[in-house]
């Protein structure tokens, strides 16, 4: 596939995960309050099965959308093994195209979840100054990477 087209459908797929993996929490809020579910672990069975059906569907998407990944740290660890057919170009256009689909995906999620539903969109959040954070990510995706490597 083109580096054109990979960068495409790598932000489509991006946005489509970053807009569906966000509502999970309100998905298992949803299917609880529907089947009046009070026990934490038919709560976490629900969300498990999400979770599962979410990475089946994505998975298959992937696969329709020529090998269309969400993830850019699965990108550079295979370009870095020589596994795949993505050369520099390529591997190098996915990655902003990744970010671009992410941003866009919450920025989507943000406007068209309801206003009483956003407690539940929380995840984490930065405690520390920019700087240290910025490092601090770049050394654990190191670390992912070099893991990912072995």
């Amino acid at each position: 596939m083109g580096v054109i087209k990979s960068a495409i459908a790598d932000g489509l797929l991006t946005f489509l995960w970053v807009f569906c993996s966000s509502n999970i929490g309100v998905s298992t809020y949803f299917i609880t309050s529907y089947f009046g579910v009070v026990n934490e672990i038919a709560s976490l069975f629900i969300t498990t099965l999400i979770f599962f059906l979410i990475f089946l569907v994505f998975g298959f998407l992937g696969d329709v959308l020529g090998g269309a990944g969400f993830n850019p740290t699965g990108n550079a660890a295979f370009y870095a093994a020589g596994l795949g057919d993505d050369s520099l170009v390529s591997a190098a256009g996915r990655c902003p195209a990744q970010v671009a689909g992410a941003v866009a995906g919450s920025l989507a999620l943000m406007e068209l979840m309801p206003k009483h539903y956003h407690h539940m969109l929380d995840g984490p959040a930065l405690k520390v100054d920019v700087q240290t954070g910025a490092i601090a990510e770049g050394v654990l995706t190191f670390v992912q990477t070099t893991l990912d490597l072995l």
